[in-house]
C-alpha cells in the first residue's frame, strides 16, 4: 500500500516539475522524500526548492548527500547554484578547489556571484567586520569568521593574510582561517602565529588536515584505554576538550604533543608534581598550562 502512494505521490511531483511548478513539486517531493531518502529524489526536491526561492532548505536537504552532487556537470552547476544563492562563496571556493577540473559554466556563475556581492552597499562594512575582528570577543569573533565565507575569495585572502599573524585574533580564529586556507589548497606562503607565540611560515597546501594526523587518532585511542568507554558522558567529555585541545595547537600538534599516552594521562590526572615554579618551555606540563589559559580566556573574553 505504502508503495502505491508513494508512487502516485512521485507521479505527481514529477508531473508539476514537468509543468515547473515549482512550489507543488517541492511540496510533493518534500513527502516522497521522507519515505524514499534516494540521491535522485534528494535532486529533484533540491531543484524545485532552488526554483522556489527557498535557498536555504534547498541548501539543508542538499547537505543529506553532498557527494551525489559531484557526479556530473548539471548536479554541479546547481550544488554551486544553491550555495551562492545562500552566500555560500567561500564554500564553492573550497568546493572547486577539491575538483580535478572546474567547468567554466561554474568559474563563470562564481565571478558573477563576486561582483555582484562587491556592489552592494554594504560590502565594505562586511569585508571591514571581517578585517579588523580582533578587536572583539571570542564570541564575536567567531560569528565574523562565519560571516566573512560571504566574501569574495581574494578580499577573503586579504584579510586572512593578517589575521593569521594577529596577536589579538583568539587562536581558536586564526586555526579557523589556516584551516579554511588548507581545504582551499592555497600554495603560497603565509605567515601564521602559533600558539606560542611565535610565526611560522606555511604553505596551506602542504599541511595535512588535522582529522588526517596520525597522533590525533593516536590520542583518541589512548584516551579509550585510560578512560572507561562503558561511561559514555566522561568519555566524550574528555574527547572534547581533546578534540579542542588538538585545534588549538594545529598544524604542529606532533610537536607539541610527543607522547600521547603521557599526554592523556596528564589530561585525565593533572600535574602529579604541584609546584610553584613554572615549567620549562615546551614541556608538556608547559603546554597543559598554555592551553589551559587559553581556552579559559574563550570562555570569559
Amino acid at each position: 500500500m505504502e508503495g502505491v502512494i508513494l508512487n502516485r505521490q512521485l507521479k505527481s511531483a514529477n508531473q508539476a516539475f514537468k509543468d515547473a511548478k515549482w512550489h507543488e513539486a517541492a511540496l510533493l517531493y518534500e513527502q516522497v522524500y521522507q519515505l524514499e531518502k534516494s540521491a535522485k529524489v534528494n535532486h529533484l526536491l533540491v531543484k524545485s526548492l532552488y526554483e522556489d526561492q527557498q535557498y536555504k532548505l534547498a541548501y539543508q536537504v542538499m547537505l543529506d548527500d553532498p557527494n551525489s552532487y559531484l557526479m556530473d556537470q548539471s548536479h554541479l552547476v546547481l550544488m554551486v547554484k544553491v550555495m551562492l544563492a545562500t552566500n555560500q562563496l567561500m564554500m564553492a571556493h573550497i568546493l572547486m578547489a577539491s575538483l580535478p577540473q572546474v567547468p567554466e559554466e561554474v568559474t563563470t556563475l562564481i565571478t558573477a556571484s563576486e561582483q555582484q556581492f562587491r556592489q552592494r552597499p554594504d560590502f565594505q562594512t562586511r569585508y571591514q567586520a571581517f578585517y579588523q575582528l580582533s578587536s572583539q570577543t571570542t564570541l564575536q569573533q567567531q560569528r565574523a569568521f562565519e560571516e566573512g565565507k560571504q566574501l569574495p575569495l581574494s578580499e577573503w585572502l586579504t584579510a586572512a593574510r593578517s589575521l593569521l599573524t594577529d596577536p589579538f585574533v583568539k587562536p581558536i580564529v586564526r586555526v579557523s582561517v589556516l584551516e579554511m586556507l588548507v581545504k582551499l589548497k592555497r600554495s603560497e606562503r603565509y605567515d601564521f602565529r602559533w600558539l606560542d607565540d611565535q610565526n611560522y611560515s606555511l604553505n596551506p597546501n602542504q599541511l595535512v588536515p588535522l582529522a588526517d594526523m596520525p597522533i590525533v587518532s593516536q590520542l583518541h585511542a589512548s584516551l579509550a584505554e585510560v578512560i572507561n568507554t562503558d561511561d559514555p558522558v566522561t568519555f566524550q567529555l574528555y574527547q572534547n576538550e581533546l578534540g579542542l585541545q588538538t585545534t588549538l595547537l594545529y598544524p604542529f600538534v606532533d610537536r607539541a604533543i610527543q607522547s600521547p599516552d603521557l599526554w592523556v594521562n596528564r589530561l585525565v590526572h593533572g600535574d602529579l608534581v604541584q609546584s610553584a615554579q613554572l615549567p620549562e618551555r615546551y614541556t608538556l606540563e608547559w603546554w597543559h598550562r598554555k592551553l589551559a589559559q587559553v581556552i579559559a580566556n574563550m570562555t570569559t573574553v
